[in-house]
């Protein structure tokens, strides 16, 4: 599985933010120290141990991205070190690059789309392959006919069957699969369905923001992540490819 050049965006992203952090780290320095005519020929003690862990995080980019760039085979020490390369995704770089975004008014939708799809290759790099009964998939409930009455919240069986939606296909797949589908209005309730199951791995489909909020909240739990389809606009008879998450799925399992 090869990281397309398009999903390298959030890298892009957050290098700007380092560039922006150090500039403006170095003129506070710069300013504590007195101005630059009084700074000594060897740097003060505080801006070394800046810039060197300044070159320890660029260091953790740049060993991400040739993984990323040229798909390498992985042993346990690759393995190790990508199990870190995401925990600093998720709990570091993410986070800066969503503050950067909000400054300079980048495009959020898109640097969300590509540390999805990030996430998901350091997932297909790390984690072992589970049996269907250790997976579940978690749907938003957008993805039902916003006319339909049926309670799929409670369990998608309740599906009418109409084929006016995804509903009807993904509980099929369900049901051939034995995978457990679950359908949540919100994060609290894919919360207590990841409480009461206990998955292994999960595949979550809903909007960028709602995925990379579900990624960072369930760390970490292996959550892959699959972007809906919004012919309709957001929250509003979304769809999902059933094609592509079938494949998903047989990525993933024994």
């Amino acid at each position: 599985m090869f990281i397309k050049k398009e999903h390298t965006y959030f890298l892009k992203v957050v290098s700007i933010s380092f560039l922006f952090l150090s500039l403006i780290a170095f003129f506070l320095l710069w300013i504590v120290s007195g101005g630059i005519e009084k700074i000594n020929p060897e740097l003060p003690f505080y801006i070394f141990l800046f810039f060197i862990a300044l070159f320890f995080l660029f260091t953790i980019i740049f060993i991400s991205s040739l993984f990323i760039k040229y798909n390498i085979k992985y042993n346990k020490k690759q393995v190790i070190l990508l199990n870190f390369a995401r925990l600093i995704l998720i709990k570091f770089l993410y986070p800066l690059a969503f503050f950067i975004t909000s400054i300079f008014r980048i495009n959020r939708e898109k640097m969300q789309n590509s540390f999805i799809e990030i996430n998901n290759f350091l997932l297909f790099s790390t984690v072992k392959r589970v049996t269907h009964e250790r997976m579940l998939i978690l749907l938003p409930h957008c993805l039902q006919l916003h006319k339909c009455k049926a309670k799929i919240t409670e369990d998608i069986h309740n599906c009418l069957s109409c084929g006016k939606c995804n509903i009807k296909d993904l509980t099929m797949l369900g049901d051939k699969k034995n995978i457990y589908i679950a359908v949540a209005t919100g994060g609290t309730i894919a919360r207590a369905v990841l409480e009461e199951k206990r998955p292994k791995i999960v595949i979550a489909v809903a909007c960028e923001r709602d995925l990379s909020s579900g990624i960072l909240d369930s760390f970490p739990l292996p959550v892959f992540g699959l972007p809906n389809m919004r012919p309709n606009g957001p929250c509003r008879d979304t769809l999902v490819d059933v094609n592509v998450l079938t494949e998903l799925i047989e990525k993933i399992v024994v």
